[in-house]
């Protein structure tokens, strides 16, 4: 039950975050969809607010549906969900380029006529971990070998090769650091792990300097490197700029307690996204430290409680699964909140449980019940 009571806890922080903090932005998008006749109701300040009640609802009859799904489907129809997700993907560079929504010069939903928008690299997070762990149980044996590394890099490079025709680099970021947990707690060599790490980087440098002076969709990714490793402040990064440096300002406006609930400032336009990516540093300037160390502490105790419990599973390829989910929503949390004061660049990540989106919560509650049917049936 600590499982479901700290999901319930984190999902209802989420809510009262958005209920506070996406109030103008909700103004101002159904103003908007008023001027052009999207709308017949007047402008409110709970768009926002009311379409994640609907979201949370839906993502939990979801998550209701999956812990019905005896555990041994996943792993029998592993491939069948990776290639389902890397279709997805590709739809939104290659087949399909119209259906993909562009935000930022990166594409990231899908835009389904009748159906809600929805945002494959969330699912892809998920369905990654599943396989990988599939994959990982059948090369144990030849986990440290030089032929292991080799067909490993060349699997995830393949896979990874996805995401920079988006191109996505916070899900890339993430998928990695996943990748390398998940393949050292299988059993490979400290030595293997930082082998994969430099070739890791030096592809990733290699490939995104050629990508960035032969296509246009990779400027907005070199912008914010820019930006975040110079003082100097040129027009076109002036976006990132300010809101990086209002973030900023919300959280140390905040200081230990807060300015109370509803009356934070930088919601207003100063932050934009304040429902979703900015969500952290909008929110602290209401709830201050105290309610950021709430908050870190509900992370850090399901990390602790999942990994505390490991030694319980009996089944190998699930241990790796539990390890995978957990670490995928541990370290996108901190990534958040590391890139909301400005310790990273700006990836686009949402914060895990609380940021305003339905594919996000849905993944984030279906993980959380997987995790929970792998410890029942320990």
């Amino acid at each position: 039950m600590p499982i479901i009571i700290t999901g319930i806890i984190l999902v209802i922080y989420g809510i009262l975050a958005i209920y506070s903090v996406s109030i103008h932005e909700s103004f101002t998008l159904t103003l908007k969809l008023i001027a052009k006749g999207n709308l017949t109701w007047d402008p409110s300040n709970y768009f926002y607010f009311l379409r994640q009640i609907k979201n949370i609802v839906i993502a939990v009859v979801m998550a209701i549906w999956v812990y019905a799904i005896p555990l041994n489907f996943f792993q029998k129809n592993k491939n069948v969900i990776i290639i389902g997700a890397i279709l997805m993907l590709l739809q939104l560079s290659v087949f399909i380029p119209g259906i993909g929504m562009t935000l930022n010069g990166a594409r990231w939903w899908i835009n389904v006529p009748l159906l809600p928008s929805i945002q494959p690299a969330e699912f892809f997070k998920l369905w990654y971990v599943i396989f990988l762990a599939s994959w990982l149980i059948r090369k144990r044996d030849l986990i440290n070998q030089k032929q292991f590394f080799v067909s490993f890099l060349v699997l995830n490079g393949l896979l990874f090769f996805v995401f920079l025709l988006i191109p996505d680099l916070g899900t890339l970021l993430i998928l990695g650091i996943v990748a390398l947990i998940m393949c050292r707690y299988a059993g490979a060599k400290i030595k293997y792990i930082l082998y994969i790490l430099f070739w890791w980087l030096t592809a990733g440098l290699l490939v995104g300097s050629i990508a960035g002076m032969m296509s246009d969709r990779f400027q907005y990714i070199q912008k914010r490197f820019t930006y975040f490793l110079s003082s100097d402040v040129d027009p076109q990064s002036r976006q990132i700029w300010r809101q990086n440096q209002q973030a900023l300002i919300a959280v140390g406006g905040g200081w230990f307690l807060g300015k109370g609930y509803g009356k934070g400032l930088q919601k207003f336009w100063y932050i934009p996204e304040a429902q979703s990516d900015f969500i952290f540093s909008a929110y602290s300037e209401e709830v201050g430290m105290i309610g950021n160390l709430f908050l870190i502490s509900l992370y850090f105790y399901l990390a602790y409680y999942f990994l505390s419990r490991l030694q319980y599973i009996r089944n190998e390829y699930n241990k790796i699964i539990w390890v995978g989910i957990i670490s995928l929503i541990i370290i996108q949390a901190f990534v958040n909140i590391w890139v909301n004061i400005k310790i990273m660049p700006n990836t686009w990540l949402t914060l895990p449980f609380i940021s305003y989106g339905g594919t996000a919560i849905m993944v984030n509650l279906i993980e959380l019940m997987i995790l929970y049917k792998i410890l029942k049936d320990k």
